[in-house]
């Protein structure tokens, strides 16, 4: 998909672009700046990981698991219902999504270190992704460093309070004003 994502922008002719993905979406705009970093302006990344031991253990085997039947009712499931053009294919997407999990790839540290984009990281205090995971890809990007003396590093991160992987999408509100803030704001200088 990543591939995919660079090829469309050159065929709609963008030389460099700002990313936003949430969750699969993240994975998928990490992957972009990885491999194709002179697309990539600026990336915002909601709720990813770079490796499967960033997400709570235990929850990839559960979802492994799952049935179809078994996001019936869910926001996922009532979305598909509302937009798809073939809703009676959701065990289908089901199965494709499950296939990808298991398929996923960890990356390098160093593929992260590689990144000279500015980034946003945001997660939900309560998300899929393990706080400590957020922090240690964050430091990975430049982060946590004594920004008093050291410089605001290019890259940040956002910890939304009471919020999970499924509400994360209900802090429209925060999202708007910290990515809006985000993007908008000047590059920082090379090195930085």
């Amino acid at each position: 998909m990543a591939d995919d994502t660079a090829a469309l922008l050159g065929q709609l002719g963008i030389e460099k672009a700002d990313f936003f993905g949430y969750s699969m979406g993240a994975g998928v705009a990490l992957r972009v700046a990885i491999r194709r970093p002179e697309v990539v302006r600026k990336l915002v990344l909601a709720a990813v990981t770079y490796k499967m031991s960033g997400v709570h253990p235990g929850l990839m085997e559960g979802l492994a698991n799952m049935k179809p039947e078994d996001m019936f009712g869910s926001p996922w499931h009532e979305e598909y219902l509302r937009i798809a053009p073939n809703p009676e294919a959701f065990a289908t997407l089901f199965a494709k999504k499950t296939q990808m999990d298991r398929e996923t790839q960890d990356l390098p540290a160093e593929a992260i270190q590689s990144i000279q984009a500015p980034v946003l990281l945001i997660i939900g205090d309560s998300d899929l992704v393990r706080p400590e995971h957020a922090v240690e890809m964050f430091r990975l990007l430049g982060g946590g460093v004594f920004g008093d003396l050291a410089g605001l590093p290019r890259s940040q991160l956002a910890v939304l309070p009471g919020t999970t992987h499924v509400t994360l999408a209900d802090r429209a509100d925060w999202l708007v004003s910290m990515i809006t803030e985000f993007l908008d704001a000047p590059m920082p200088e090379a090195g930085k």
